[in-house]
């Protein structure tokens, strides 16, 4: 079962498109009909993974058939942020939604990838990292 989405994420926009939650920035972007691109940037860990996890489920709903969350700004990232990514991709499943994550050129996060096992247990379908 996916959680239901909380309405906070719009508390936090500093600018359109941008929302700033402490150390780490999103920035939503529709560059196509029915897609979104979600720009993470920053520290993705237990006190802000949360806002990452309001956004995209906030996003992932309705008529939304791409969402691609682009983690190259991303300077750090917990097992929460994980979480986040996991809990948005059985989200998008359930939606009949495709949910790309691409590591860009994040240490931390290209690091992290390559650590685990990122077919994420069937569910998670990164970018290839190479």
């Amino acid at each position: 079962m996916v959680p239901e989405p909380r309405p906070a994420d719009h508390e936090l926009i500093s600018a359109p498109g941008w929302i700033d939650a402490g150390r780490m920035t999103l920035h939503v972007a529709r560059p196509a009909p029915r897609t979104v691109l979600v720009r993470v940037s920053g520290e993705v860990d237990l006190s802000t993974a949360r806002r990452l996890d309001e956004l995209l489920q906030s996003r992932i709903r309705g008529e939304v058939a791409e969402v691609v969350v682009d983690l190259s700004g991303v300077t750090f990232i917990s097992v929460a942020g994980l979480n986040s990514l996991l809990r948005a991709q059985l989200l998008a499943d359930a939606s009949g939604a495709h949910l790309t994550v691409d590591p860009g050129r994040s240490r931390a996060v290209r690091r992290l990838f390559t650590v685990l096992p990122m077919d994420f247990y069937g569910v998670m379908r990164p970018r290839p990292v190479g």
